[in-house]
């Protein structure tokens, strides 16, 4: 083995290292509980999958299996390791990064301390350290490009180009739409070379996953809850780190050094790099900051390129030298300014839901509760119901194909934060609720089911913090539990 590929070898290990630690410190420091809200429904529907089952009886009450498979698919072959999967997915990408750089014609020590910035940069250390279907949706549409960007020189290229564009929309298809629209702009002068894989990789697509569910499950339709649901947030305050962003961010001053070298540099494989680069921020300000992962490879490559090729012109615009005249000083400064992102990006996900007060009340049900129970909570809390207390939920946040989302979300709004105890009865009638769980998030007003938990409805049956349990007495003989008084009393102290 080359002194090059030891080296990429060891970023690897590191890096897989690195990726876990979120998960495997938070077992001992904080939780026994997964990161993050989705991963628990990403688990159970592999855990489906790999029984033969393809319909879903927690969610929404019970529906058919409608996900792109790819993910689940991927995830059910390494459920016993499942909480390595990520940062093994996420180390493979700094692998990847080294070798697109130097196909960009970087070398190698470049490429090298490219892959190393990827790795500390928030948001990919965020995508990295939990099960989530985005990042090896990302990796495949980066693997895409690359090898795109290598069919210049072997048209056979595109063929399996065509094969990593299909995975990616079989694991998530709005990851690999974006990308796709990216492509064609990044290729543009060699617009036939990109047509192939996408449209070849596609029509797979739509013919063997997405017409068959069209044609069973029919078009979903426009939905209110969307405008909840989907999570799109434009902005400069969305993806720089320093705007206390954890998910999808960027480090400001890598931003800075990657934008130095993009205005810097006209080599061939920088100017790729600086469309690719300008296009993903365009599109981030525009559409929203679930675009953002299309930044963390320009930026992680370009900013090498100032770090190692142009960081004395790059101390010297910024008059830093003025200070401290040894560059090496600046250097240090600047790698430690990442390494001390990354680490804090993953402090903070360590720490991300479900609290050990959320998964001790899901686990409460869980042990406590009859099998067949209905439980209702807000609908971002609608995964953990069916994933952690294995029991059917009223909505949740996979809204695509679900039965009467609308109705359900309107529905679970009279309860949860309604003040109307016959309306909220009637919707506790309708979907047959046993058990409400509701986290008391607002302390300051006496609304919604802080207010309802007054009425004899309702029996409080398990607390921890301010997470709660109740049990729905549809007789009216419960002994109340006024969460108005109970948080009045602690705001009070």
């Amino acid at each position: 083995m080359n002194k090059a590929r030891l080296r990429l070898l060891l970023v690897f290990v590191f890096f897989f290292l690195f990726f876990s630690a979120p998960q495997q410190v938070r077992k001992f420091a904080y939780s026994d509980s997964m990161i993050g809200t989705t991963t628990y429904f990403h688990v159970r529907m592999a855990e489906m999958l790999l029984k033969g089952q393809l319909f879903d009886p927690l969610s929404f009450g019970g529906r058919p299996y409608t996900y792109p498979p790819g993910f689940h698919l991927l995830l059910a072959g390494f459920l016993s390791v499942k909480e390595f999967l990520l940062p093994f997915i996420g180390a493979l990408g700094l692998v990847l990064c080294y070798y697109f750089a130097r196909e960009l014609g970087f070398n190698d020590e470049e490429a090298l301390t490219a892959s190393g910035i990827l790795g500390l940069i928030p948001g990919y250390v965020y995508l990295s350290g939990h099960l989530n279907p985005r990042m090896p949706a990302l990796l495949l549409m980066i693997l895409t490009f690359f090898l795109i960007k290598k069919a210049e020189n072997n048209p056979h290229y595109e063929y399996l180009a065509s094969i990593t564009f299909m995975f990616a929309l079989l694991t998530h298809p709005f990851a690999a739409f974006i990308g796709a629209l990216f492509g064609l702009i990044l290729f543009i002068r060699r617009i036939n070379d990109v047509l192939v894989p996408l449209v070849l990789g596609g029509s797979i697509f739509v013919i063997a996953w997405l017409l068959p569910l069209l044609l069973f499950n029919g078009i979903p339709p426009q939905l209110d809850f969307y405008h909840e649901y989907i999570e799109l947030r434009s902005g400069v305050q969305y993806f720089v780190f320093e705007a206390a962003v954890v998910s999808d961010s960027i480090g400001a001053l890598t931003i800075i050094a990657a934008l130095y070298s993009a205005l810097k540099l006209k080599t061939k494989g920088v100017n790729f790099l600086k469309l690719w680069l300008f296009l993903s921020i365009a599109a981030s300000m525009i559409v929203g900051n679930r675009l953002n992962e299309m930044m963390l490879f320009p930026v992680a490559m370009l900013a090498a390129k100032t770090v190692i090729s142009l960081w004395s012109e790059f101390t010297d615009t910024f008059h830093l030298t003025d200070f401290v005249k040894n560059n090496h000083f600046w250097l240090a400064g600047f790698l430690f300014y990442s390494a001390l992102a990354g680490l804090l990006a993953a402090g903070s996900l360590m720490y991300f839901p479900p609290s050990p007060a959320d998964y001790s009340a899901m686990l409460w049900i869980r042990e406590n509760t009859p099998e067949d129970s209905v439980v209702m909570g807000y609908w971002q809390d609608g995964h953990w119901i069916t994933g952690i207390a294995q029991r059917k939920n009223v909505i949740d946040a996979y809204a695509e194909f679900a039965p009467d989302v609308d109705d359900r979300y309107y529905s679970m709004l009279k309860v949860m934060e309604g003040s109307d105890v016959d309306e909220a009865l009637k919707v506790l009638r309708k979907y047959n609720v046993k058990y409400i769980y509701y986290p008391l998030i607002n302390k300051k007003y006496c609304t919604g089911f802080s207010y309802l938990s007054r009425y004899p409805y309702f029996e409080k049956v398990f607390s921890s913090g301010d997470k709660f349990v109740f049990k729905v007495d549809y007789s009216g003989k419960a002994v109340p539990f006024d969460l108005c008084d109970h948080f009045i009393k602690d705001v009070s102290k």
